[in-house]
């Protein structure tokens, strides 16, 4: 005879425990804002008692804060797994890493968590040091090593590795908040991976043509 398991199904899947949670925070964040939304909103969008989500977060804040890393956290994860290698064609690897870049800038999760970034950053040291501590380590500071590499083998040319690094950066990421956030695709539709292959191309080649540059 099996008995039955009585068991919190929150005990029983501990890992899912907490996505179940932000998932349910950005919904709830980003329909009534941070400092409207409450633990209760959260708890009922979860469908779990308010008193669990304290086994995981211990305030709003710590909640906050962790589900805008989550939503991040996969284009972050790009720039770890980047290899450099000599011989290797850079504008096809740019290329590469934007269009799965874009495709996560681009997401419903992400787009949600951009206006509740820039909304919230000027009033949380919390934001300020994850963009400090995380985001800009993982994002602009990896890439512009990147850079630095593919110049030390002769296949970029010299320039402030930091400043190209987040020309590069930032272009793909004012398309995700211009076209996704602030609704521009409504006006002017573009498909992702033309968007990636323009600024992949002005990157690599400029927009000069050959005898403009003569």
């Amino acid at each position: 005879m099996t008995l039955p398991n009585n068991e919190p199904k929150w005990r029983r899947q501990p890992d899912e425990r907490p996505h179940q949670i932000t998932r349910a925070a950005l919904a709830v964040f980003s329909q009534k804002g941070y400092r409207a939304a409450t633990m209760q909103e959260i708890a009922e969008e979860a469908g779990i008692s308010k008193g669990a989500i304290y086994l995981y977060f211990e305030s709003k804040m710590d909640l906050f804060v962790a589900t805008l890393r989550t939503q991040f956290q996969a284009v972050l994860d790009l720039f770890a797994e980047i290899r450099l290698d000599q011989g290797q064609n850079v504008e096809e690897l740019t290329r590469r890493v934007g269009i799965q870049s874009l495709r996560v800038l681009m997401s419903p999760e992400v787009t949600q968590a951009l206006p509740l970034v820039i909304g919230e950053y000027p009033h949380m040291p919390e934001l300020k040091q994850l963009y400090f501590e995380e985001i800009l380590t993982k994002s602009d500071l990896q890439a512009a090593r990147l850079i630095e590499m593919g110049q030390a083998m002769g296949l970029l040319r010299p320039m402030n590795p930091a400043i190209a690094a987040r020309c590069l950066l930032g272009a793909f990421f004012m398309f995700a908040l211009t076209q996704e956030v602030f609704g521009a695709k409504e006006f002017t539709p573009m498909d992702p991976e033309e968007i990636v292959e323009t600024i992949v191309d002005i990157y690599a080649h400029g927009m000069l043509t050959a005898e403009a540059q003569a």
